[in-house]
């Protein structure tokens, strides 16, 4: 009866030994939403519609539970599930509009994600360098950057290492931006004061400074600091005089890592 990480329940996709995995790791699940039922596309349907036909067609068994969520106007009772949720350790809401059809892919504010770092779980920005970025795909390739790779700086060994990689908070303008200046300062080889075990489709001097948010930082064996920040979002760029050296260092960061699980 606990809440599993998705690393954990994807232990049970496998082609062979199904059935005793499934001793081993007994999962259920909860049904949020039904589209389409006896041959009836739902979609066209409001989300309280298409909840009373989820609740008439799953009745909840040993595997498959409907979880219908709470209807409520109340901003305060909205914080009390929300409390609930992170107390349980999961990383928010999804809040929805009753009246709502199904838009795949098109949520617009008829799906709002409540998220961890809503209640101010890593309360200040870190200032990150970008490293370099990986070649984007689909739409963002007509950007040609797709991810961001960013560190920050190691004061004590007088180089740059990697915290993460960020492929949310940018407009398409911005986007577009980021890889025309990044263009200016791109190299063809990893500069020598880079430390990374992740190679980016391009490297670039370690020049651009930008402001992140992130939900929390974490411990890493994949980014040369030792630290990744999870869920980071770019806020905004640094003024360019702002120095790659200016960024936040690797002891800072442990100093907000430390504080974070102290407040915790």
């Amino acid at each position: 009866e606990e809440f599993l990480p998705f690393q954990e329940t994807t232990k049970r996709r496998r082609k062979y030994g199904i059935e005793e995995m499934q001793k081993k790791l007994p999962l259920k699940a909860f049904v949020f939403d039904v589209m389409y039922l006896n041959g009836k596309s739902l979609m066209e349907e409001s989300l309280g519609s298409r909840i009373k036909s989820l609740e008439r067609a799953i009745q909840g068994d040993d595997v498959l539970i409907p979880q219908l969520g709470e209807i409520t106007s109340s901003i305060e009772r909205m914080q009390e599930i929300f409390d609930d949720a992170l107390t349980k350790g999961l990383e928010g809401l999804i809040v929805k509009r009753p009246d709502s059809k199904y838009e795949a892919g098109a949520r617009n504010f008829n799906w709002v994600k409540l998220k961890r770092h809503s209640s101010g779980e890593l309360k200040d920005t870190i200032d990150c360098v970008i490293l370099g970025y990986i070649y984007g795909r689909g739409k963002r390739s007509a950007f040609g950057a797709g991810a961001l790779l960013v560190g920050v700086y190691d004061k004590q060994k007088d180089e740059f290492v990697t915290v993460s990689k960020i492929g949310t908070g940018l407009t398409d303008e911005e986007w577009r931006e980021i890889h025309k200046r990044a263009d200016k300062i791109k190299v063809s080889r990893q500069p020598a004061r880079v430390n990374s075990k992740i190679i980016p489709s391009v490297w670039v001097e370690p020049e651009i400074v930008i402001e992140v948010l992130a939900d929390e930082i974490t411990l890493s064996p994949l980014h040369s600091a030792g630290y990744a920040l999870r869920f980071p979002r770019l806020v905004r760029f640094r003024a360019k005089d702002k120095r790659g050296e200016d960024a936040t260092t690797v002891k800072e960061l442990k100093e907000m890592y430390n504080l974070q699980y102290r407040n915790k």
